[in-house]
């Protein structure tokens, strides 16, 4: 527990906040909601218009242009505790779909990127623990 004096009552909020999730924030309160990983350069194009739905949506996602290996952004991703990663490959890119990958449940499979949007986007204004509730 951080204990100061100078600090007012919402930073202590903040602080048990961070302390009780362990810095894991629920997808509504996460700072990065959402990640976009493309397999290759090939599929940036694809990434950025997935990333770009995501955004216009009111969701913070974010895009990993980087020239590294998928299994290294996916390590990433799970480090820096981000909740959503979607993975963009060649069969994603044709048939606008993208791989849910949750934080805590791992690979979901394909799904259509209008439903990714839909479904974080809900879970996200709900306020759900559970980024994706059928997952349960």
């Amino acid at each position: 527990m951080i204990h100061r004096a100078v600090m007012g009552s919402l930073e202590r909020f903040y602080g048990v906040m961070l302390e009780h999730f362990a810095g894991d924030l629920p997808l509504w309160l996460a700072p990065e909601q959402a990640r976009v990983l493309p397999v290759s350069d090939r599929f940036l194009e694809a990434g950025r218009a997935v990333r770009d739905r995501l955004v216009a949506a009111g969701l913070r996602a974010e895009l990993d242009e980087r020239p590294e290996k998928l299994g290294a952004k996916i390590r990433d991703g799970e480090i820096a505790k981000v909740p959503v990663l979607l993975v963009i490959g060649q069969r994603e890119a044709d048939g606008g779909t993208a791989s849910v990958r949750l934080r805590h449940r791992g690979d979901l499979g394909s799904q259509p990127v209008a439903q990714v949007v839909a479904t974080l986007t809900a879970a996200a204004r709900a306020r759900n623990l559970n980024p994706w509730p059928e997952a349960s």
